[in-house]
């Protein structure tokens, strides 16, 4: 009896041995589809990815005069619908795709923007609806310059209340400073690069020149030596790039004045990156200027018109410059690509009737690129009853002037 209980305790323990046995397999071994078993790969900790750094590259749009002629206003007004006061859009609707795609786009406003109380008016003595500035900021513009020779047509309230207006909106806003302000370097931060915007004019009208008391507590940013050379030295310490605003030059005047000569190549030695220029209101030469430590800054001497109601030919095309804001993968900061893309103003004339100026009525105002605009459409401009105005008279204003390096 004993031996067969022990017999029976025997074969119970080989056989909890083969069980623990086979247990043990299944937790140690794959099985192929075979039954035969193969080894499990031992578990590895993930790989960590570590991003290399890339370029960066910024796509920046500048125009020039954005000039609210009362035929402009009119426009804007004939345009508008329902309980609308004025609506810009068609106006701007042919340059919005262009200024859209820009990372950055900056435009120079001619006007105050005041408010309705100190009535809204055309040439000589503007206040721009801030309709007007709302489509622009809806076409895509982030960048407004307000330091130019219109900036007190409405007198010091009326510089005081531009400047309110556009601090009160979601863009940046230059050439606009009380005393207290002015050396707060108003920086853009785009894809972590940040772009310092500086502003400054040669001239206010002289009507106006006194409009600003010494007493007050907003300043001109007239271009001077010593501001420019102290505002560039701040900018540089804050940002990775310098952008300078310059309204400067001769009224319709292609050759390039002394004054500019010198505040470029002073630019060009504190190394500002580019010189954006505007007032005489034709298109100006593109260069680049090359600075006392071997250094190059782009510097554009006049933007010309963007949108106005100007008479003649030369006044009705403009350039859109652009260019691209590279940051290396080591850091290097460099500006590439820049080239001219010009745009056109079209208005149709009413030789029947005057306005305020005795000037025949312009109307209809809309904005084109040079690439959209055709022949046809030339032969239409109301600028043709105050001189020659062609397809190709058009485009020479901007061949004639532009070099071909900056030429599509």
């Amino acid at each position: 009896m004993k031996n067969k209980l022990f017999a029976l305790i025997i074969c119970i323990c080989v056989l909890f041995t083969c069980c623990s046995c086979q247990n043990v397999e299944v937790t140690t071994a794959e099985r192929t589809t075979n039954g035969a078993d193969l080894p499990i790969e031992p578990i590895t900790a993930p790989e960590t990815y570590v991003e290399e750094p890339s370029e960066v590259r910024i796509s920046f749009l500048a125009v020039g005069d954005n000039i609210p002629h009362d035929s402009v206003i009119n426009t804007a007004k004939n345009d508008a619908t329902g309980n609308e006061k004025y609506n810009f859009s068609e106006i701007y609707k042919g340059i919005a795709s262009d200024v859209n795609a820009a990372d950055i786009a900056f435009v120079n406003q001619e006007s105050p923007v005041g408010g309705e109380a100190l009535g809204i008016s055309g040439y000589p003595n503007f206040n721009a609806p801030h309709e007007m500035i709302d489509e622009l900021i809806s076409v895509g513009f982030d960048v407004f310059n307000i330091a130019n020779n219109h900036m007190l047509d409405k007198g010091e309230k009326g510089y005081r209340n531009t400047v309110d207006y556009f601090n009160s909106l979601p863009i940046t806003m230059i050439g606009g400073y009380t005393k207290s302000d002015y050396n707060n370097v108003r920086i853009v931060e785009s894809k972590g690069v940040k772009i310092a915007f500086l502003s400054y004019t040669t001239l206010v009208n002289s009507g106006h020149a006194n409009d600003i008391s010494s007493g007050s507590e907003y300043i001109i940013p007239y271009a001077n030596t010593a501001d420019i050379t102290r505002q560039v030295g701040i900018a540089k310490e804050q940002a990775d790039v310098v952008i300078v605003s310059m309204h400067w030059g001769n009224e319709n005047k292609f050759t390039i004045a002394s004054e500019q000569t010198k505040y470029a190549k002073l630019c060009a030695d504190l190394g500002v990156d580019a010189v954006i220029g505007h007032h005489s209101h034709v298109p100006g030469k593109v260069e680049w200027v090359s600075g006392e430590s071997g250094n190059k800054t782009l510097v554009a001497y006049s933007l010309g018109n963007f949108c106005s109601s100007q008479l003649y030919a030369k006044n009705m095309i403009g350039e859109m410059l652009k260019f691209d804001i590279v940051k290396d993968v080591d850091g290097t900061i460099s500006i590439e690509n820049a080239y001219v893309d010009p745009v056109v103003c079209h208005y149709k004339t009413d030789t029947s009737r005057k306005d305020n100026q005795d000037l025949h009525v312009r109307y209809e105002v809309r904005m084109y690129m040079l690439k959209d605009y055709t022949e046809e459409m030339s032969n239409s401009h109301g600028s043709q009853n105050w001189g020659r105005f062609s397809f190709a008279n058009l485009k020479a204003y901007i061949t004639d002037v532009v070099s071909s390096e900056f030429l599509k």
